[in-house]
C-alpha cells in the first residue's frame, strides 16, 4: 500500500514541501469554518433555495473542499511538468477507475443529477476562472507508474475524509441533499477559492507545512476557527461588543453628544425595519444631510441583529475612498472601543488597515511597522486587491465591487465575500449605462442570496431609482412616473425593497423624510467663458483678493492646466503672497492643479492638501483667500468648502454635486460672499453645432462637451434650467432640477421641438445606451448557467474587461532607483490613459527607465512616446 503522504501540494522558496492529504484538510476545515461561523451559510442556502445549511450539508461541502486539489495527485503536477486543474477535468467522463477513486456513485446521491457535473467543476475550477474540458482526457497523467498510483491517493484522499466527515457519507435522508441551482454553484465555487486561499497560507498562525505525519485534521480545524475569527469573518467576537442595547448615534461619534441631534436622515435611519431577508434601500438626501452616518448607522443596525458580518463602503473615486475612510473609521472605534474589527483601504496602490500602511515585499509579502503578529490576521485583506472584499469593514472605490460580476479572474471569490457584507454605494446616480448595468447584476444576486445593500444619493432621478429598485429581468419595462409626477415625490426620501425568499415577491416601502432641510439659496450665472482662461483667472483672483475661497471645476485636464497656467501668470505679475493651492516643499510652496493624472505616491499628497485647504477648520488653518483648479476629482463624497464656484457645464446631477461644496459648512464668509454663487462656463458655439449630423449624431465639442458628457440633449436641458432659474434653493428644488433636466419624456420633448440634428443624436444615445447594456452583460458572469455550462474567462484579453468603459490605462512600473516626484515623494509607478497609447501592444512594462529632469520632474519611453512627469501631473511630449 503507498503511502499518500508522498504526493504533495505546495513548495516554498527552500524546498520544502507541505503533504497534499494535509493541505486538503486545511482547505476543508476552513470551508467548514466558514459555513459553521459566517453568514456565507444562509447566503449560500438563500441561492439554492433553501432557509439554511444543514450539518449533513456543511459536511457534504467540506468533503467537496477536501477534493478541491484532487487534479494534484496526476504524475504530471508532481514532476511539475503539469497542472492540475484540466487535467481532473478531462477524466470526469469516461474513466472508471478515477469514478471508483473518488466514490463518484457515493457523491452523486448527495445532490441532484444535474447539479453533479457542475458541482464537481466548479470544485476543481478553483483558481479564479472556469474552464473547459477538453475532448481528449489525459489519461497517460493518471496510470501506475514507478509504484505510484495517482488514483489510488485519491481514493486515499476519500478514505479520510470518511473520518473527517462521517455525517457526509453515512446520512440517507433527501433533505440533506445539496441545493441545485447555478447561482448556488457559482457562490460555491467562490467560497471555495476564499477557503484556499486561507488554507494555503503557510505563514505562522495560518496553516504552516506539516512536519508529522499525524492525522492533520485536529490542527486543521483549530487553526481554521482561530484564523475566521481573528480576521473577523466570524463576528461574534465584535458583536458581542455591540451588545443588544438600541443603538443611538452617540455611539458612532462624540459630535453627536455635543454639538448635535442627528438630523432627520439620520434619525430616519433608526426607525427603518431591518427585513431578515434582504433588502436594497435608497437614500435620497442632500449633500451634506449625513448620508455617511446614516449608512453607518444603518450597518451597526444589520451587524448587531446579525444580518450582516461586514460592511463594502463603495465610492465613485480614490479620492472619496480616501476621506471617506477615515471617517468611516473614526465612526467604528468609537463604536467598538476594544477589539474592533479591521478597517481596510480597498484602493489599489495602497496597502492600508486601521490607518497604518504597510509596505510591499518581494515574493507577494508585506511588512507592517508593528505589531506584526497582530497585523498579520487585520492586514490579510488589505495585502491584495482580489482579497478586499474579504475584510472586515472596508472602504474602496465601486470598481472592486463591479469587478465582482466581470469575467475576470477571482470574481466569483469577490462575489460571495461580498454576499455577507452589507453593500453601501455612495453617490450612486454617478456610475454611467455600463456601470449602472453592472451594478444591477451585483444587486441581483445580492438580494436573491439574502443579503443587504444601501444606496445613496443627493440627485438621483426617477428613471434610475425606477430601475435599481426593479425585479431583476424586468429592468428594461421599469419606467419612470410622468415628469409632473417625479416632481412631486418627496425629498429628502427613503425606499426599501425588500422580499420573502418564500414567495419571491418583492416589497417596496417608500417613506419621506420629514423635517425641514437646511437650504442655502445659490446664484447661477452662465455666460460662454469656457474657452477664455484668461477671463476664468481673473474673476477668480479678483474673489480671492475679496478674501474668497474659490473653487474651480473644469471638465477636461487640459483645461485644467490652462486655468492654472493663466493664475501663476497672475499672482507672478501681482506679486502677492501665493493664494494658491499646492503643497509645502522643503520649506517652498509648490503650487499645482489637482486632477487625476498624477502618481498614486503624489494623489494621496494632494487629497490630504485640498481637504486640508478646504475641509472643516481650514480657514484657521489657512485665514484669507485661496483658489484651488480641479477637475471631476473633487466633485462627489469630499467634505470641502468654498465661497464661489466656477464651473464647466455638465449635466444637472453633476452640477449639483459640484454646487454641494459651495457654503457646505457655516463659517463667517467673506463680505460680498455672505450668499452662495456659482458661475457656469458655457461653451462659445451652440450645442446643436457639436452634433456629428453628416456622419453617426455623436457630439463632439470642446471642453468634454460631447466626449466626457455624451448626451448634449441633457446639457441643453441644463443650460436652459439655469437660464430659467437665476436663484435657486438647494435642496429644496433639488428634485425638480434633476427630473426636469434628466426626466425620458421631458429629453424626448427637447429633440421633438429642435428637431434636425438633434433627432439624429437622440438615435445615437440609445443606440450607445444599448450597447452598453449589451457589453456589459456580455462582459458579466453568467450565473443563470451551470458552473459546468459557463464559458472559460478570457485570458489574453481580461485587461480589456473593466469596470468603466474606457478604463484601459495602463500601470508603468520605473525600475529602481526610483524617480523623485515634484512633491518630494519617491515615484514607483504612474498610470497612462489608454487613448495615449495608440496602438501599442501589451509588452512587459516592469522595467520602464526613467531620465531625471532637475530635482522635481522626469521624463520616461514608454511605447513610441515620451512622457513627463512634474508638478503638472503626467503629459506626453507631443512635439519634443
Amino acid at each position: 500500500m503507498q503511502d499518500s503522504r508522498l504526493f504533495w501540494a505546495k513548495l516554498n522558496r527552500d524546498g520544502e514541501r507541505h503533504p497534499l492529504i494535509d493541505h486538503c484538510a486545511d482547505v476543508a476545515a476552513v470551508c467548514e469554518a466558514l459555513l459553521q461561523h459566517t453568514l456565507l451559510r444562509q447566503r449560500l442556502a438563500h441561492l439554492g433555495g433553501l432557509d439554511d445549511l444543514n450539518a449533513v450539508q456543511i459536511a457534504r461541502l467540506s468533503v467537496l473542499a477536501a477534493l478541491h486539489d484532487a487534479g494534484k495527485f496526476n504524475h504530471g503536477f508532481q514532476n511539475r511538468s503539469r497542472g492540475h486543474q484540466k487535467e481532473i477535468l478531462n477524466i470526469l467522463k469516461g474513466m472508471p477507475r478515477f469514478h471508483d477513486a473518488i466514490d463518484l456513485a457515493e457523491i452523486a446521491s448527495w445532490m441532484p443529477p444535474k447539479a453533479l457535473l457542475a458541482m464537481l467543476v466548479a470544485t476543481f475550477c478553483h483558481h479564479g476562472k472556469p474552464l473547459e474540458r477538453q475532448s481528449t482526457p489525459g489519461h497517460p497523467f493518471w496510470k501506475p507508474e514507478n509504484g505510484i498510483d495517482p488514483l489510488q491517493g485519491i481514493a486515499d484522499l476519500v478514505r479520510q475524509t470518511r473520518a473527517w466527515f462521517p455525517e457526509a457519507w453515512q446520512s440517507q435522508d433527501t433533505a440533506d441533499m445539496l441545493p441545485d441551482g447555478s447561482e448556488f454553484q457559482h457562490a460555491w465555487n467562490g467560497l471555495l477559492t476564499l477557503a484556499d486561499w486561507l488554507g494555503s497560507n503557510p505563514a505562522p498562525g495560518f496553516f504552516p507545512f506539516s512536519n508529522s505525519n499525524e492525522d492533520r485534521m485536529p490542527f486543521a480545524r483549530q487553526a481554521a476557527k482561530n484564523v475566521v475569527q481573528k480576521l473577523a469573518l466570524d463576528a461574534s467576537t465584535a458583536r458581542h461588543i455591540l451588545g443588544k442595547e438600541p443603538f443611538g448615534y452617540e455611539r458612532l461619534a462624540q459630535d453627536f453628544v455635543d454639538r448635535f441631534e442627528p438630523r432627520p436622515a439620520q434619525q430616519r435611519i433608526l426607525n427603518l425595519p431591518l427585513p431578515s431577508d434582504g433588502s436594497v434601500t435608497v437614500l435620497e438626501a442632500a449633500t451634506g444631510a449625513g448620508k455617511t452616518e446614516a449608512a453607518m448607522m444603518h450597518f451597526l443596525r444589520l451587524y448587531q441583529a446579525g444580518l450582516v458580518d461586514g460592511l463594502y463602503f463603495a465610492l465613485p473615486t480614490r479620492a472619496a475612498a480616501t476621506q471617506i475612510f477615515e471617517r468611516v473609521r473614526s465612526v467604528v472605534a468609537h463604536a467598538f472601543p476594544e477589539n474592533a474589527p479591521p478597517v481596510v483601504q480597498a484602493v489599489p496602490g495602497y496597502i492600508v488597515v486601521d490607518g497604518i500602511e504597510g509596505v510591499p515585499l518581494p515574493h507577494f509579502e508585506v511588512l507592517w511597522p508593528d505589531q506584526k503578529e497582530r497585523m498579520r490576521y487585520r492586514g490579510w485583506a488589505a495585502e491584495h486587491p482580489k482579497r478586499y472584499l474579504a475584510g472586515a469593514i472596508v472602504v474602496g472605490t465601486i470598481d472592486q465591487v463591479l469587478a465582482s460580476t466581470l469575467t475576470v479572474s477571482h470574481a466569483q471569490m469577490r462575489a460571495t465575500a461580498l454576499l455577507r457584507q452589507l453593500l453601501v454605494v455612495d453617490e450612486v446616480h454617478a456610475s454611467d449605462t455600463y456601470m449602472t448595468s453592472l451594478l444591477e447584476g451585483v444587486l441581483d444576486q445580492h438580494l436573491q442570496a439574502g443579503g443587504h445593500a444601501f444606496l445613496m444619493s443627493a440627485t438621483l432621478g426617477s428613471a434610475a431609482r425606477e430601475r435599481l429598485l426593479a425585479n431583476p429581468g424586468q429592468r428594461e419595462q421599469a419606467s419612470p412616473p410622468e415628469p409632473e409626477n417625479a416632481i412631486q415625490r418627496p425629498y429628502p426620501q427613503l425606499t426599501t425593497r425588500s422580499r420573502h425568499l418564500s414567495s419571491n415577491a418583492p416589497e417596496l416601502a417608500v417613506a419621506p423624510i420629514e423635517g425641514e432641510p437646511v437650504n442655502k439659496n445659490v446664484t447661477l450665472e452662465f455666460g460662454h467663458w469656457a474657452g477664455n482662461p484668461r477671463w476664468i483667472a481673473e474673476t477668480a483672483y479678483a474673489a480671492v483678493e475679496e478674501g474668497a475661497r474659490v473653487l474651480i471645476i473644469r471638465n477636461l485636464v487640459d483645461d485644467c492646466l490652462a486655468v492654472q497656467q493663466e493664475l501663476e501668470r497672475i499672482v507672478s505679475e501681482k506679486r502677492h503672497p501665493n493664494p494658491l493651492f499646492g503643497l509645502e516643499v522643503d520649506g517652498h510652496h509648490v503650487a499645482t492643479p489637482h486632477h487625476s493624472r498624477y502618481a498614486r505616491d503624489d494623489r494621496q499628497l494632494l487629497d490630504q492638501a485640498i481637504e486640508n485647504l478646504f475641509g472643516k477648520g481650514s480657514r484657521e488653518r489657512h485665514p484669507g483667500g485661496v483658489v484651488a483648479v480641479t477637475t471631476q476629482t473633487v466633485e462627489q463624497s469630499l467634505d470641502i468648502d468654498a465661497d464661489l464656484l466656477l464651473t464647466d457645464l455638465c449635466p444637472i446631477d453633476v452640477l449639483l454635486q459640484r454646487i454641494g461644496r459651495l457654503h457646505r459648512h457655516t463659517p463667517p464668509r467673506p463680505a460680498g460672499y455672505e450668499k452662495a454663487r456659482a458661475i457656469i462656463l458655457g461653451p462659445a458655439e451652440p450645442l446643436g453645432s457639436m452634433i456629428r449630423a453628416e456622419k453617426d449624431g455623436k457630439g463632439l465639442g470642446p471642453h468634454g462637451l460631447g466626449p466626457v458628457y455624451e448626451d448634449l440633449r441633457v446639457l441643453e436641458l441644463t443650460r436652459r434650467l439655469i437660464l430659467k432659474h437665476r436663484e435657486t434653493n438647494i435642496p429644496a428644488d433639488n428634485r425638480r432640477l434633476v427630473e426636469e433636466g434628466t426626466h425620458p419624456a421631458l429629453l424626448e420633448k427637447l429633440v421633438s421641438q429642435l428637431g434636425g440634428p438633434w433627432q439624429q443624436h437622440q438615435g445615437y444615445v440609445h443606440g450607445m445606451t444599448s450597447f452598453r447594456y449589451r457589453h456589459a452583460d456580455v462582459c458579466m458572469i453568467q450565473r443563470h448557467k451551470r458552473f459546468d455550462q459557463h464559458p472559460e474567462f478570457p485570458s489574453k484579453d481580461e485587461r480589456h474587461i473593466t469596470t468603466r468603459l474606457g478604463l484601459d490605462d495602463r500601470l508603468i512600473r520605473f525600475s529602481s532607483p526610483h524617480p523623485q516626484g515634484p512633491f518630494g515623494s519617491i515615484i514607483t509607478n504612474v498610470s497612462i490613459p489608454g487613448h495615449w497609447l495608440g496602438d501599442i501592444g501589451d509588452e512587459d512594462n516592469s522595467e520602464v527607465a526613467t531620465e531625471p529632469q532637475g530635482e522635481s520632474a522626469f521624463v520616461f519611453v514608454f511605447g513610441k512616446r515620451r512622457y513627463r512627469y512634474d508638478r503638472w501631473g503626467l503629459r506626453p511630449l507631443i512635439n519634443e
